[in-house]
């Protein structure tokens, strides 16, 4: 059997990654078991996931996804480079997957596998950081100058983390074989409505509360799950919500205390400071605070990373597998996992607390983030604290032969 690994946000799931989740299986059989390597409850442009990462996960798993399983929390808020390595590392430690599968604005493999082996050498990048450009721009403009037509590729993002996704494959000297599809419909962050749209159209949609638009691109059991999510005041959750809170918490710090959160050496702690000093919302700061060196996901990522203690210097390789969703082939995914792989699997979290306790600090980020989380939903009786541990996965029902 082919497993396929498909690394994704879903903050919604929408037509779009229901389209890259059939093609797969249209390029790789009908039988292909796909498991989605998926951002918890924040995500990576420095945000709050707009739903909870177990109704995101019920989602997918009710639209072609066999297992979803959380990406860890530091390869969520890291740059492209870090997500794709966390990523990568987590299906290798799975143990068992043949295929990943993700999605290119170009759907050139052979290309974007040129533009990877460029980018493994770092050390044209980094002098080019040196001199002010950011780690997109040093990128492209680095393999630019060895190869116009890779270089060219970064000008989109999603091309940009597929050439990530490639070159980390490379550094693990990792025997997954790399599958691209095509993007289809709206481009990344497009605001243009589609039949297959961008995540950012769908979001702006559920903030203004236009959800005929949003029924019109999501899967009907996608859209039920957003409905109920509205309903009881689950969503939509957006770092806006907390903005006292955020703030408050960042005008303890001194700019030796960000420091701890930034993942790079370059000085970005003094300006953050200066930032959170000089203004008085999570928008305000993070649009002070970003250049053309520190773009503003960049920003946010950091910033979050300070409100939810997750230092800089945390490994973005898994140390544990947690369940968010099992799809039709779930549990056969899990008995075959419990075979192949040497982490443990976490399906209930009140489970977690008897876990090896080099795992406990990296179990107890989560426990935090996910209580700050709480605080943003809309409705005040779901902001109690602990409601990490009473969490359980999404099942569908299993396929029988």
């Amino acid at each position: 059997m082919k497993i396929c690994g498909v690394v994704a946000e879903y903050n919604p799931f929408h037509n779009g990654h229901a389209f890259h989740l059939a093609e797969t299986r249209a390029r790789l059989g009908a039988d292909t078991a796909i498991i989605a390597v998926m951002s918890g409850n924040y995500v990576q442009r420095g945000d709050f996931g707009v739903i909870g990462k177990y109704r995101r996960a019920a989602m997918a798993a009710q639209n072609g996804a066999d297992l979803v399983i959380e990406l860890p929390l530091s390869a969520v808020l890291s740059s492209a480079e870090g997500f794709a390595a966390g990523a990568v590392s987590m299906l290798g430690a799975l143990g068992c997957v043949t295929h990943l599968s993700f999605g290119s604005e170009c759907g050139d493999l052979a290309l974007l596998r040129r533009a990877a082996e460029l980018s493994i050498d770092r050390g044209a990048i980094r002098a080019r950081m040196s001199a002010g450009q950011s780690f997109a721009a040093a990128l492209q403009s680095a393999i630019s100058a060895r190869d116009p037509e890779a270089g060219a590729v970064f000008s989109s993002p999603n091309n940009t983390l597929a050439v990530e996704y490639l070159a980390a494959l490379a550094r693990h000297g990792s025997p997954i074989e790399p599958l691209t599809i095509r993007r289809a419909g709206a481009a990344h962050d497009s605001d243009a409505p589609d039949a297959l749209p961008s995540a950012s159209f769908v979001r702006a949609r559920i903030l203004s509360g236009d959800l005929s638009a949003c029924r019109r691109v999501m899967p009907p059991a996608a859209f039920a799950v957003l409905s109920a999510a509205l309903t009881c005041g689950a969503a939509p959750v957006h770092a806006a919500a907390c903005d006292r809170a955020i703030v408050a918490h960042l005008r303890r710090m001194s700019a030796a205390d960000l420091y701890l959160y930034i993942t790079g050496e370059d000085g970005l702690q003094n300006r953050l400071y200066q930032a959170i000093q000089s203004n008085g919302t999570f928008a305000a700061i993070c649009e002070a605070a970003q250049t053309r060196r520190y773009p503003l996901a960049r920003i946010r990522r950091a910033l979050l990373r300070a409100y939810i203690d997750l230092p800089g210097s945390m490994d973005v390789a898994p140390h544990y597998l947690r369940v968010l969703a099992l799809g039709p082939r779930g549990r056969e995914l899990i008995r075959l996992i419990g075979q192949t792989s040497s982490l443990p699997v976490i399906v209930k979290p009140a489970a977690e607390r008897g876990l090896p306790n080099a795992v406990q600090p990296y179990l107890a980020h989560d426990v935090l983030s996910d209580d700050l989380f709480a605080l943003a939903q809309p409705n005040p009786d779901l902001h109690v604290g602990g409601g990490h541990y009473r969490k359980t996965p999404f099942c569908v029902p299993e396929i029988r032969a």
